[in-house]
């Protein structure tokens, strides 16, 4: 289940199985190995996905090296309907959540109703795609949307769509006011939002991290990341601006054919990182400043007392002549020496004596 005081992590498979079932299980397995809550697969067929002389974008050129359209690249990559019950089946046995994203309204019917996942993820491409966000609303599952190339007004549109109502509006690039506090509270437990950059891989100037705390805000939803940056730095810098889910690319080897090998992360690099995130949890805290257990034991060696700075005759009044504070701190607290000053000292204190009263 997704949260549950915990950070979700989303091994993004997507096409890096190239088309291969044998490969895509082993992808499952090595997310399994590295600690991902999910490993998530994508459902399209290519000839409901680009036109048949669609161009291939740059990155795919150059990640796959191949002088062909990305309809015929798309081709090689597609999975059958019944793959998705053996993957979905396999990542049950093993213990690992399967999710997969839609790209047409059919996708998004076969799904939820034939292979009843849990969760369903809207990917940055299809934000704009009128027809399939008004599908998302027939629909009980609960949905991830990834916000590549969107800006805030485009989000709050597909959001006000897939509630079926203007739960939002759009008042500026960084502000935006909540109509219906009601459905905003409904649509909350159905949606999270991911911050996104769709390049792959992201430099780091276009990383733009703090968007999710400008999401977070204004939306008041869940919000977290999908990364398309190298390395591991970006999901962790996520997190500490408030992401409750991470996705990132999973594969075998960068060293493979396909568009997404280079902006994915092999299976030591992804165990890391989830290390790193787990981590975080764990010092991130509860966010209450108190003080902590482990600082019980040094309390009274590093805080001070009040005591005698000189040799006190009894009935001479405390005076900050003659008080000071000193450690240790298992006397009367400095907090209160303003409380003895003029009253008398009931007996002799000798120099760096705890003063009691």
């Amino acid at each position: 289940m997704i949260f549950n005081n915990k950070i979700y992590i989303i091994a993004e498979i997507g096409v890096n199985h190239n088309g291969d079932m044998k490969l895509a299980k082993k992808l499952i397995v090595a997310a399994k190995y590295t600690g991902a809550n999910a490993v998530k697969f994508q459902n399209f067929t290519a000839e409901k996905l680009a036109t048949k002389n669609s161009k291939k974008a740059t990155y795919q050129k150059k990640n796959t090296k191949k002088n062909e359209t990305q309809y015929e690249m798309l081709k090689k990559l597609e999975l059958k309907k019944d793959n998705y019950f053996e993957l979905k089946k396999f990542c049950k046995k093993i213990k690992i959540e399967f999710i997969s994203s839609v790209f047409d309204e059919e996708s998004i019917s076969f799904l939820s109703t034939k292979l009843k996942v849990k969760y369903i993820k809207v990917p940055s491409g299809e934000i704009t795609n009128y027809p399939l966000l008004r599908k998302l609303q027939k629909i009980n599952k609960k949905i991830i949307l990834s916000t590549g190339m969107a800006n805030l007004k485009e989000i709050v549109i597909s959001l006000n769509i897939i509630a079926r109502n203007k739960i939002f509006k759009f008042i500026s690039d960084n502000k935006v006011i909540i109509k219906n506090k009601q459905l905003h509270k409904k649509l909350k437990k159905k949606i999270y939002i991911l911050h996104c950059v769709s390049d792959y891989p992201v430099e780091n100037k276009y990383a733009n991290l703090s968007a999710i705390e400008n999401l977070k805000k204004n939306l008041e939803l869940n919000i977290g990341y999908s990364d398309h940056t190298l390395g591991v730095l970006a999901p962790l810098i996520a997190v500490s601006k408030g992401a409750k889910i991470i996705e990132k690319h999973l594969t075998l080897s960068n060293e493979m054919t396909g568009p997404d090998h280079k902006a994915s992360l092999e299976p030591n690099e992804f165990k890391k990182m989830i290390k790193y995130l787990r981590t975080f949890e764990v010092m991130n805290g509860s966010g209450q400043k108190k003080l902590q257990k482990c600082e019980l034991k040094n309390i009274n060696i590093a805080r001070k007392s009040i005591v005698a700075k000189k040799f006190i005759k009894k009935n001479e009044l405390f005076s900050y002549f003659n008080l000071t504070t000193k450690r240790p701190g298992n006397g009367l607290s400095p907090m209160k020496i303003s409380s003895l000053i003029h009253k008398k000292a009931k007996k002799n204190f000798q120099p760096d004596e705890l003063i009691k009263l």
